[in-house]
Formats: C-alpha cells, structure tokens, sequence
C-alpha cells in the first residue's frame, strides 16, 4: 500500500531543535583493433519477466471495497492500532484509539489518543495543523491541495505519515497495485465475531494482510509487517463504526488553538521527528 516505509529522522536546528523536541515528544569497455573487425556479440536475450501472481478473488475483493472507499464524498471511522516499538531491544506493543473525519477533496480532522500522549490535526484545505494536547503546543505548515496531494507533501517535506493513510487516498486500489508484488487470498474468517475474507500482499519493504467484512465491503483488520527492520515490527488496526454517508460541516476541519496554547514554527528538516501523530501508520 502507501505507507511502505519510514523518512529517517533529520538533523535539529540547535535552538529550535530543543523547542520542536518538547513538542511532540550504477563500466567502461575497451576495445581493440581485433574486436572491431568482428561482428558485436548478440547479447543473450533476456528472460521475460514474470507478472505479479494476483489473486482473482483477492484481486476483486480489493477493487470492491477500495472502490467503495473512493466513491464516499465524506466519511468517519474508529479504529484502535498497535504498534510494535523496540525498547531495549525487547519488542513491545503500544496500543492508540484513531479518530478520522474526512470530506473530499480537501479536508481531514484526525483524533490520536494513547496512555502516554494525545495529539491531533487538522487540514481545512489551506493549512495542516498538529497540536500536542498534553503540552499544549501546535505547529501549522501551509499545504493546500487535495488529500491526496497534502499527504504527499507532508510525507515527502516534512516526514509526517497521515493515520491510516492507505485508505484516505482517492484511489486506494491504485496505490496499493502500483506497490505490491503479489496478492493471495486466504479465505473466510471471522475478525471479532465479524465474517470477513482475507487477502495478503506483499512489496519490497513490508509484507501486509487486510480483512474485509462480507456485509459492509469495508475494511476490518489490516496489518503490516515491517520485514526489513529489526525484530520484524508490526502495525495491526482494527476499524470500527464506518460512516460513508458523514454530515461534517467545515467547522470540524478549522483548527481553534485551546485555551493557553503555544504555537512554534515548523521548519522541513525538522518536522519528522516531532510531527508524528501515529508512527509508522
């Protein structure tokens, strides 16, 4: 899908660096006389490369319910995510709630809640905003596009992976075809009481599985094994109250600082490691 890989954190800036970190925690040939009076060697033809084996089912499954993701004008959804993190070279999972309001083109409003921290943003179309609710400080950058072209720029400029962002794209099926090397199917399954068929893929850098419900078409459980990182990592969600008719007025995308806020400038190089709202997905 999109989200194949991580921005290695940048270089801080001395002084802004302190402040941004309290934020949010391819020979050369030589020839002869003799070789120029004989024929050039036809060089062996090569072997026809091999199509990515795609699943029909797996194939169908993945069109239908990233087709309906894109005909939803608005949308809403929960999900609850874990993460694996490293700590002392002992794997461990951390566990987060994500709220998504959504309007296309060009609005998204994300809530991210943890034990340790609560953090949110907002992009009204104009600007992307991120505030660290326990601190109590916000830094806003200028993006303005479509959500597509802001989740771009804020992965690319700023290192910042947008919450569950494979499935906010226009075109989820493209993005996820244009980076895998395979789809499988695996069948039916219940996913918490819920019966879903499964799929896998798999691309250069993760290995990933999605669950979708037989009933809605949507997305269920979706996980992400980071297989060329240490101890393997993985990211499982698991999606909950899916909305595609969503009545969100413009107010939920405008971002109005708390009461005692402070604001600090957000500067590109430094951006990846502070503006992080849920890790690698």
């Amino acid at each position: 899908m999109r989200n194949l890989s991580l921005a290695s954190p940048p270089t801080h800036r001395n002084r802004l660096g302190l402040v941004l970190s309290a934020v949010l925690s391819s020979c050369i040939t030589f020839g002869s006389a003799i070789a120029a009076e004989k024929p050039a060697a036809k060089p062996p033809d090569k072997p026809a490369e091999k199509p990515n084996p795609i699943h029909p089912e797996a194939d169908r499954i993945l069109r239908e319910t990233s087709s309906k993701l894109a005909a939803a004008k608005a949308l809403s959804l929960k999900a609850e995510v874990w993460e694996d993190v490293l700590v002392s070279n002992h794997k461990v999972t951390t566990s987060k709630t994500v709220d998504v309001r959504l309007r296309r083109p060009d609005r998204v409003q994300v809530e991210v809640r943890s034990p340790r921290r609560s953090r949110g943003f907002w992009y009204d179309g104009k600007s992307l905003t991120l505030l660290d609710r326990a601190k109590n400080l916000y830094g806003s950058v200028v993006a303005p596009g479509t959500i597509d072209q802001v989740i771009d720029a804020a992965n690319d400029k700023y290192g910042i992976n947008f919450p569950l962002e494979d499935f906010l794209v226009n075109d989820p099926y493209a993005s996820a075809k244009a980076a895998a090397k395979g789809v499988a199917y695996f069948g039916k399954v219940k996913v918490l009481g819920t019966p879903c068929q499964h799929i896998a893929f798999s691309t250069a850098a993760v290995d990933g599985q999605l669950w979708v419900s037989e009933e809605t078409k949507l997305p269920r459980k979706y996980v992400i094994t980071y297989k060329n990182e240490a101890a393997a990592p993985q990211v499982t969600v698991v999606f909950d109250n899916w909305d595609l008719n969503s009545r969100i007025t413009d107010e939920t995308f405008v971002f109005n600082p708390p009461k005692g806020a402070g604001k600090i400038e957000v500067f590109p190089s430094e951006a990846a490691n502070i503006l992080q709202p849920t890790g690698k997905n």
